[in-house]
């Protein structure tokens, strides 16, 4: 039943069918002599069916059976001589290989991947119909982050590069894939923002690997720098709601000097906090605080947009993996190029505060930023399901239109909704759409019953 699955798809692509018995072989000859359009009508029919048996055999051949819980991988790919270090797996019920298994990825940015943290995921995003394993990732495990240290116990950033750029955390996801299916089995992924970014990483690579992927604000600095679509529209949406706020801000930025980071840190923090709709009103009260010198009402944020949480982050070693992670995240868009033009921009300016040493090894050409193969994805053979958010305030939606755009087999949603989909989340629709992908498919019935019932959740342009 695989082979009669990889066949149809390969047909759906106009690639010949591959050789097979001579029973199998008649009944590809009867449908080939079918016309082109029915031919394409019939596979648009089998594709759903095909891919529920071929689980479904799956499910009868393969035992039920505890999978590792660890893996042991190199400290870098790049240099075997560097030792080893293992990765903890975290599953959300036992492990059974009558399943898919999906395959659940967070970047140097995302700690929601973590030791027990699986099991309350599959019950509120997956459901019990898949086998749902987290990566504790070498970005939150110690050994990694001690092998990016130099013999004084500070950050050798060129290490750090080695250890920690997305070449390293993709290396992670094949080697899990190994340890789980086999050399040739196949995988489900299942990544948001950074992490999303990181599983189509992963698919212009070994998208042969894998059976489907569900992204959601999957952030892709290069597609920003190809649309001309910035990562930091703070500035020009000021001067949209008023100018006078421009001028208001960059006086209390001079005013306070040695705040300037912080200041810019809390603005940039409060979407993240405030609702859409509300973001403009509290962006205002904040300089409007500055300006009058109400520094209080500035703590006071600070604290509530976690600012100095994330200060005192900033000063452990634990952040390198994040640092790294920045720095692939917004210099292929161009943001850090756009500082020193007159406008403010918090985001750029703040990671680049944070990251200048990685700025300065890339500046001087010591370590090379690992390129995204966009043509990559047109051959991948994976199911791709992209939940964009049309007012998501980290990943902008029209990324997501030319993400999805780039895959043969994809399914788009753009939601009504911001960066965390809260009303998708608390209506119960993005578990629909993720377990109804997961189980069967882009075009099964219960998908696209998700679809329809996901409707009055979706963003169309008035």
């Amino acid at each position: 039943m695989e082979l009669l699955r990889l066949q149809v798809r390969n047909w759906i692509e106009n690639i010949e069918p591959p050789r097979v018995g001579l029973r199998t072989q008649r009944v590809f000859t009867r449908v080939f002599t079918l016309s082109k359009y029915w031919l394409r009508v019939a596979a648009q029919a089998m594709g759903c069916v095909v891919t529920v048996l071929s689980r479904s055999a799956l499910a009868q051949t393969k035992p039920v059976g505890p999978a590792e819980t660890t893996v042991r991988v190199p400290i870098t790919y790049e240099d075997s001589g560097a030792g080893t270090a293992t990765l903890t797996l975290d599953f959300g019920a036992p492990f059974d290989r009558r399943k898919a298994t999906v395959l659940v990825i967070a970047d140097g940015q995302q700690f929601y991947v973590h030791p027990g943290a699986m099991a309350d995921l599959q019950k509120s995003t997956f459901g019990d119909g898949v086998n749902v394993v987290g990566i504790v990732t070498r970005g939150t495990t110690p050994a990694f982050i001690q092998a990016a240290l130099d013999p004084t116990g500070k950050p050798d950033w060129i290490k750090a590069w080695r250890i920690f750029n997305s070449t390293e955390w993709i290396g992670d996801i094949e080697s899990v894939r190994k340890s789980l299916v086999g050399e040739d089995g196949k995988i489900d992924l299942y990544g948001r923002s950074g992490g999303g970014y990181l599983v189509h990483q992963y698919l212009a690579q070994y998208g042969e690997h894998v059976d489907r992927a569900f992204t959601q604000s999957a952030v892709n600095p290069y597609l920003n720098a190809e649309l001309g679509i910035s990562l930091d529209l703070f500035w020009s949406q000021l001067g949209q709601q008023s100018g006078d706020l421009q001028t208001q801000l960059k006086t209390a930025l001079a005013a306070y000097a040695e705040e300037r980071i912080g200041i810019l840190m809390t603005l940039q923090r409060q979407h993240f906090f405030v609702p859409a709709d509300k973001i403009d009103a509290a962006r205002a009260a904040l300089i409007h605080a500055l300006a009058r010198g109400d520094m209080a009402a500035y703590r006071a944020a600070r604290k509530d947009y976690q600012v100095d949480d994330m200060n005192a982050m900033y000063m452990s070693n634990d952040i390198i993996p994040q640092d790294v992670r920045a720095l692939e995240l917004i210099s292929p868009s161009g943001a850090f190029e756009r500082l020193g033009d007159g406008g403010l921009y918090p985001l750029a300016e703040t990671q680049a505060y944070e990251i200048k040493p990685l700025l300065t090894l890339l500046h001087d050409g010591s370590i090379r930023l690992p390129s995204f193969d966009l043509a990559a994805l047109h051959h991948c053979p994976a199911e791709v399901f992209v939940l964009a958010g049309r007012y998501d305030e980290a990943v902008d939606y029209r990324t997501e239109i030319a993400l999805a755009s780039q895959y043969p087999k994809h399914a788009l949603f753009i939601a009504d909704d911001n960066h965390v989909f809260s009303a998708l989340t608390s209506s119960g629709v993005s578990l629909q759409l993720i377990s109804s992908f997961f189980t069967g498919g882009i075009n099964s019935k219960s998908s696209t019953a998700a679809m329809l019932d996901a409707q009055k959740y979706h963003w169309s342009e008035k």
